[in-house]
């Protein structure tokens, strides 16, 4: 994942446009054709390349109906992209909670080191509360259809 957030660098943008370039999508007419190639290079400047590559990707396939046969402008293809990259930052982001908070319960649990008596209690006591949360749902279920 972290792989996916290193920036790209200009030749591989490049050669992304030039393949959706190749497959027909055509340049948008507000954009100057002479510096077509300079703008979308200064709009991908520095993003991330698995977001770059996943949005030429869902280009190439036809994903966004509003750029089907023409190339996002330059500011609309870099919104794209840093779209594609906030998510990959928020699964980074929870991948990396998550690791955390496996540390922190193992952590916790070194700390506690129950003796096998113990956790035999807990688990006939936790057993023992299921046991009866399922009785009083089903006694509830059945004061529910009593009064219906």
């Amino acid at each position: 994942m972290r792989k996916a957030l290193e920036p790209a660098n200009e030749r591989q943008s490049d050669i992304m446009l030039d393949a959706l370039m190749d497959r027909g999508f055509a340049i948008p007419d507000s954009v100057n054709a002479d510096k077509a190639g300079q703008f979308y290079a200064e709009a991908m400047r520095g993003k991330p390349i698995g977001a770059l590559r996943r949005v030429f990707e869902n280009l190439r396939l036809g994903r966004y109906p509003k750029f089907q046969s023409f190339l996002p402008k330059p500011a609309e293809l870099s919104a794209l992209v840093d779209a594609a990259a906030k998510h990959d930052r928020d699964l980074l982001r929870i991948e990396h909670e998550q690791a955390e908070a496996a540390k922190e319960r193992e952590a916790e649990r070194a700390r506690r080191k129950l003796s096998p008596e113990e956790r035999e209690r807990r688990r006939r006591r936790a057993r023992a509360v299921r046991e009866m949360i399922g009785t009083a749902t089903e006694a509830r279920k059945v004061e529910e259809h009593e009064d219906d």
